[in-house]
């Protein structure tokens, strides 16, 4: 695990609770309209500190049906359309993570055009 500056995004190839629990708390303390949004910025927030741990617990998410399901649901809304925008959020994300100088923030409204379901 990665101390000092930077966070550690994986412990033992699992995001680490510490990171759920920021998320978790910012989005419990938005108001309802601002529940994506609040989690998304911790993430970005915390992707940045590390791209390449955050690509990876990415792709790590992508294989690991029954947290996807979680997110899912908590988007809310119909299934298949959950399904499809988390999918599309984390391809944009994994993306961006594999570039030079990846910059996740300029990508917050595409991610949150996807995660609302503003499509």
């Amino acid at each position: 695990m990665r101390e000092g500056t930077r966070t550690a995004l994986l412990v033992e190839g699992q995001l680490a609770e510490e990171i759920v629990k920021r998320a978790g708390a910012a989005v419990e303390d938005a108001p309802p309209r601002d529940r994506i949004r609040a989690g998304l910025e911790v993430a970005v927030a915390i992707a940045e500190t590390d791209p390449a741990a955050a690509r990876s617990a990415l792709r790590e998410l992508r294989s690991d049906h029954e947290r996807l399901a979680r997110l899912e649901a908590w988007l809310g809304g119909d299934g298949a359309r959950a399904t499809f925008a988390l999918g599309a959020a984390i391809q944009i994300a994994d993306a961006e993570l594999g570039a030079e100088v990846p910059d996740l923030e300029r990508l917050v409204p595409d991610l949150l055009h996807w995660l609302e379901g503003d499509w």
